[in-house]
C-alpha cells in the first residue's frame, strides 16, 4: 500500500474515532422539525478516501484523495432540499500494466509499467439532499476543474517535457449518505464518478479517455445552527 496513503488513512481514522468518542457521551438530539434536516444549513466538510482509475493501464491501483469544502442548503418544508457546494481536492491516481505502455512524449517517451498522477482541482456542484431525520442520503452533480495534474512514472520521473499539463474541465456525479451523530456534526460516506474528458491522466494516449472513481468518508460541521429556521 502507498506509504503516503497509509499515513493519511491512519490519521483520518484516529481523527474520526476521537470525534466519535467525544460526541458519544453527549445526547444525540433527534431533529424534530417540519423542515428538511439540512434546510438553511451552512456546512463545512472534510473528507479523505481512495481513488480508483479506469485508464489504459489494465490493473487499477488504489490511490488516495482528500477534499474539503463549504456548502449551503436552502430552507425547505419538503422531504428534499437543494444545496450549493464548493470543494477543493488533492489526490493521486495509480495504475499498472503487466506488458507496459509507451507513455510520455519527445525524449521522455518510454515503456512504463506503473504510473502515478498527482492532481489538484476545484469543484462547484449542486446537491439534492433528502430526509427530516438523522440519516440523509444525497445526490450531487459537479463541474470539475483540474488546474494541476502531472503524469509520472512511479519513481516520480516525469513523462512529459513540460511536466505540468494543460488544465481541463469535466463533470462528475456523486451518491452519499450523512448521519447526524449530533446536531452540530455528521459522518459522511460517498462514492463519486469522474467522467473522462481527456486521455492524458495516465501518460498514455489512446482512443479512450481516462476516468476514475473516489470512495470517501469524513465529517461535516454544521455552522450557525442556532440561526436555522425551525
Amino acid at each position: 500500500m502507498n506509504k503516503k496513503f497509509s499515513t493519511l488513512l491512519r490519521f483520518t481514522l484516529i481523527f474520526l474515532f476521537g470525534i466519535f468518542l467525544n460526541l458519544y457521551s453527549q445526547q444525540v438530539v433527534e431533529l424534530k422539525s417540519k423542515y428538511n434536516s439540512f434546510g438553511k444549513f451552512w456546512v463545512a466538510t472534510f473528507e479523505g478516501g481512495l481513488t480508483i482509475p479506469f485508464s489504459d493501464f489494465q490493473t487499477p491501483a488504489i490511490g488516495y484523495m482528500a477534499r474539503g469544502g463549504i456548502e449551503y442548503y436552502f430552507p425547505s418544508t419538503k422531504l428534499f432540499t437543494f444545496g450549493l457546494r464548493l470543494n477543493g481536492y488533492y489526490g493521486e491516481l495509480n495504475g499498472e500494466s503487466n506488458t507496459g505502455r509507451v507513455s510520455g512524449d519527445g525524449s521522455l517517451k518510454r515503456i512504463i509499467k506503473k504510473f502515478n498522477t498527482p492532481f489538484v482541482m476545484i469543484e462547484p456542484s449542486f446537491v439534492l439532499a433528502a430526509g427530516r431525520g438523522l440519516v440523509i442520503p444525497y445526490l450531487s452533480f459537479g463541474f470539475n476543474y483540474f488546474f494541476n495534474f502531472i503524469p509520472l512514472e512511479t519513481n516520480n520521473y516525469s513523462l512529459y517535457t513540460n511536466s505540468k499539463r494543460d488544465p481541463f474541465t469535466t463533470f462528475s456525479g456523486e451518491f452519499g449518505i450523512r448521519y447526524f451523530v449530533h446536531n452540530n456534526f455528521s459522518y459522511n460516506f460517498a462514492v463519486k464518478y469522474f467522467k473522462g474528458s481527456i486521455d492524458e491522466l495516465d501518460g498514455y494516449v489512446s482512443r479512450k479517455n481516462d476516468s476514475f472513481i473516489t470512495v470517501s468518508t469524513g465529517i461535516s460541521i454544521h455552522l450557525f445552527r442556532k440561526e436555522r429556521i425551525r
